[in-house]
């Protein structure tokens, strides 16, 4: 930002000259700061949770990636989870129908691929209980958009801890909600981040531990995330 001594908005108009020359645009619905400064145009085409061209349907306790008002493919049928993920997924279709490429070359795609590693990763599947790997979200927007409308049946045991590097942790807070949640803190950072919710947090010295206290406790439904919020240094 250094480069851009009038701030955001400059460094937001430096950015958009991305579209100057696109045929074609795909536009975030849900980040007006990624819209055009002229707005969208015919060569706009939009995704995003609720709403855009591209976006979720939720019917019955269902889930959908639905285009232009037609449901297009059953999230239960991805490997991937979590609101996020299907955002990138409908951007993905967006950009892959644009180009032309085949629908169902597509849909198979989003219905194969497994994601990367450390980020929202399904690790395991066993009895009903989903094991999730998120070590790579080391910081607090990472780990927000993990259990940003995250649904599930069981109760969701969430492993938090390291080091935060002063990191503000209080935006969490707000996805800490219900009684379907357990927390487990550990690392430098463990206490602060038991202090978010401490009437469902549990501290341990290691993640390990964490996961052998964990293991006893979980029913078909259950999930446990390992979306720490820090940094992870040996020591965990």
């Amino acid at each position: 930002m250094d480069r851009y001594p009038l701030g955001l908005q400059q460094y937001r108009a430096a950015k958009l000259r991305v579209y100057e020359n696109a045929k074609t645009c795909i536009v975030n619905a849900d980040d007006g700061l990624t819209m055009p400064v002229r707005g969208a145009d015919e060569r706009c085409i939009s995704f995003g949770v609720d709403v855009g061209d591209y976006h979720l349907n939720r019917q019955q306790g269902e889930t959908w990636l639905r285009v232009k008002g037609e449901k297009i493919l059953n999230v239960k049928e991805m490997h991937i989870t979590g609101q996020h993920n299907y955002s990138n997924a409908l951007a993905a279709l967006a950009l892959a129908d644009a180009a032309g490429l085949p629908r169902a070359s597509s849909l198979k795609a989003l219905t194969t691929f497994t994601g990367l590693a450390h980020r929202f990763q399904l690790v395991l599947d066993h009895n009903g209980v989903r094991w999730i790997n998120d070590s790579k979200a080391t910081n607090v927007g990472s780990t927000e958009a993990a259990l940003n409308g995250l649904h599930l049946d069981g109760t969701l045991y969430l492993l938090l801890g390291g080091d935060g590097k002063s990191a503000d942790f209080t935006p969490l807070k707000r996805y800490l909600a219900g009684d379907n949640i357990c927390l487990y803190c550990f690392g430098r950072d463990g206490e602060q981040l038991a202090a978010l919710r401490p009437e469902v947090a549990t501290q341990t010295g290691t993640m390990e531990e964490a996961m052998r206290q964990i293991a006893p406790l979980l029913k078909s439904g259950d999930m446990v995330l390992l979306s720490p919020a820090c940094a992870s240094p040996r020591s965990v």
